[in-house]
């Protein structure tokens, strides 16, 4: 992977976001077609990757920017939208208060005030340079707050469970070097909390040098698709069409009150990145009673629904599973690449949080759900 300048990229912004759907779970939503669009995008890595770009792993997801007044607000995404207090903390005192306040602190009071202590350091840098005339607000997530230090050639930082190691010599490298806080830049947002895409010429808007808003960076390498894999997804689509289709059929499941199946697919395969992403499907029903907030009467109409489409419930598993396991793949290739930017994880070793695909009809995102999603739960419980 390379550091590249958000200037020199010509093609559609990516919205690096927590609506980029998971490549193998639009088998969910979109049914055979979704399964279509990904297997036409993955197939189509072997000839070009322009449009992948690197996942940070960013903590903590932060908000700034300037109010309609042009004074400096940094905060996150609680604090931008909290309803009992003025969240959009505009001085350092603020800040600190505002997470001292928080009911964690009382379980957590010096790591609350730390996280305060530095959210309020790196307010003055985000002051001188986010332009004076700007209004509205970034989304992003915080990389480091201080210049990461350097072992062997290289900066180094773990903003939460991704330990980014980057050469000190590469244009990325020199640019953190001369950082004192950096940031990965997501959405634009107006007062209300709107989220829009980043207009061309964000990344090249901050002032001084103080705050590095890393533009993104591209994989640079083609992987090498398993031909023979493909062609298996292929004829499983095409012999399984009609059933998985007849399945997430959407005008029958909103007749059955079931229209958020597809959401409770999702649910069930996230829960499963806890115990091994294996045997998909076969204990969903078991998973299912015991899920609080579906009714018992819900449950039971589900049930009778799977077993009256086994064909394509069982279809649309074993697709699912061998998309996954293509792109898993091809992330291990991107891993392995000779790269400016190297990640690893404690206890697996090489690999991040995975990579995003821009296109057109909506991005998607290339994760190692079986070690980054199920270590990433592990911290948010």
């Amino acid at each position: 992977m390379r550091f590249v300048e958000f200037r020199n990229i010509q093609r559609k912004q990516l919205t690096e976001d927590a609506r980029i759907q998971h490549a193998e779970d639009f088998l969910f939503y979109d049914g055979s077609a979704g399964a279509v669009r990904v297997l036409n995008s993955l197939e189509k890595l072997e000839k070009g990757v322009e449009d992948v770009t690197l996942k940070w792993d960013g903590s903590p997801a932060i908000i700034f920017g300037r109010n309609e007044n042009g004074r400096i607000v940094l905060t996150d995404k609680s604090g931008f939208t909290a309803k009992g207090y003025d969240g959009k903390t505009t001085t350092r005192n603020d800040v600190q208060k505002m997470f001292m306040a928080r009911p964690g602190a009382r379980n957590d009071p010096e790591g609350y005030k730390q996280l305060g202590t530095n959210m309020a350091s790196i307010m003055p840098m985000f002051d001188n340079a986010i332009p004076k005339d700007f209004r509205g607000y970034y989304k992003g997530d915080l990389l480091y707050f201080s210049t990461p230090p350097i072992k062997d050639g290289k900066y180094v930082f773990k903003p939460q469970i991704v330990t980014y190691s980057v050469d000190a010599k590469s244009d990325m490298g020199k640019r953190i070097g001369e950082s004192r806080t950096g940031v990965v830049i997501h959405r634009l947002m107006d007062e209300q909390g709107k989220e829009s895409a980043l207009p061309q010429g964000t990344f090249e808007s901050f002032e001084g040098k103080d705050v590095f808003a890393v533009p993104p960076v591209t994989v640079q390498k083609t992987a090498k698709i398993d031909n023979r894999a493909i062609l298996e997804l292929k004829q499983s689509i095409s012999k399984n069409k009609t059933a998985i289709d007849d399945l997430l059929n959407k005008p029958r499941l909103a007749e059955l009150k079931m229209t958020d199946f597809g959401k409770i697919l999702y649910a069930y395969t996230n829960s499963k990145v806890d115990t091994g992403m294996t045997g998909m499907g076969e204990d969903f029903l078991q998973w299912l009673k015991g899920k609080a907030g579906i009714s018992e009467v819900k449950k039971k109409r589900i049930a009778e629904y799977i077993e009256t489409h086994k064909v394509g419930y069982n279809a649309l598993w074993d697709l699912h599973t061998k998309l996954m396991q293509v792109k898993d793949d091809i992330i291990r290739q991107f891993d392995a690449h000779d790269s400016d930017v190297k990640q690893s994880i404690e206890g697996h070793g090489e690999g991040g949080e995975g990579y995003v695909l821009a296109h057109p009809e909506g991005d998607m995102k290339l994760v190692p759900r079986e070690y980054f999603s199920k270590a990433n739960r592990a911290v948010e419980r």
